[in-house]
């Protein structure tokens, strides 16, 4: 049996490969980053997926591609965790963007991204990264993230610039008032989360023409923060996986082709994809 597991801020993504994996059974848990989440948190996903399926306690192989897994001390410590609860198995931990260079690289040079409730890239050789763009978090970066264009409508909506019609039914859709905004984001928890739940309000109005180019300026701004940190990359494309990559690609192609840089593939995620490859380990 085989297990691999892609971790986002938002989702936990589990697949459990039976019978060399012609059978697969799939689960979804809570979001993990080691960096924010709590240990008691992590264990609790974990437990609940052994949970629904015992057999996996047997598993021979654990794949894990996880957010703020770039690190050495995440890895050591999420390989740590996880061996607790597949003591027989042998545990890979990735970084997420790795998820997205195993899946679509195919084994060459790319550059790949990530766009889904943050934003995150990097320079892939064909078998390892060898450079990643600094993340600066949603209060600094992740420019074209679901946290950042829920950011950049509600800024609109508080600063009175989008049209009358469309803050209105923001309004009626949300329950929004102004002091009720800022209470949310200065006092209370994840507001990361609470911006980034706009993103769909965004998607649903991109007919209009303030929506979508408030949608394209953060699509170009990160391509052009990220593209910065590789000249050398150039002539390769960009491989892009996230919900928000995929609900706004034809945004997003827009965004790339302004900014000189060359899409490859886009999915919502890139785990499906990650069934059946062979991983160097």
């Amino acid at each position: 049996m085989e297990i691999i597991i892609d971790a986002g801020a938002t989702k936990t993504a589990f697949i459990l490969l039976c019978d060399r994996g012609q059978e697969q059974r799939g689960f979804t848990g809570a979001g993990i980053n080691p960096n924010y989440t709590e240990q008691s948190d992590i264990l609790r996903v974990f437990a609940q997926f052994v949970k629904q399926y015992p057999e996996s306690a047997h598993t021979d192989l654990v794949r894990y591609y996880g957010a703020g897994c770039a690190s050495p001390a995440n890895q050591q410590r999420m390989t740590e965790l996880i061996a607790a609860f597949f003591p027989l198995a042998e545990v890979c931990v990735f970084s997420d963007l790795m998820a997205v260079c195993h899946a679509l690289g195919g084994g060459k040079p790319c550059v790949a991204g990530i766009l889904g409730t943050g934003a995150a890239s990097c320079l892939y050789d064909g078998k390892e990264i060898v450079k990643i763009a600094p993340s600066l978090g949603w209060m600094l970066g992740d420019e074209g993230s679901g946290t950042n264009l829920g950011k950049r409508l509600l800024t609109a909506y508080l600063n009175g610039s989008l049209p009358t019609a469309l803050a209105d039914q923001l309004q009626t859709e949300h329950g929004l008032t102004r002091q009720g905004v800022i209470d949310r984001i200065y006092r209370q928890p994840a507001p990361n989360a609470f911006m980034a739940s706009f993103a769909p309000f965004v998607c649903q109005h991109l007919d209009h023409a303030e929506i979508y180019e408030l949608a394209l300026q953060a699509f170009e701004d990160f391509f052009a923060s990220q593209k910065v940190h590789y000249p050398e990359a150039e002539t390769l494309d960009w491989q892009l996986s996230g919900s928000v990559a995929y609900h706004f690609q034809e945004v997003v192609r827009e965004a790339a082709a302004r900014q000189s840089c060359r899409i490859g593939e886009i999915v919502d995620a890139p785990l499906p994809r990650l069934v059946g490859k062979t991983i160097p380990l």
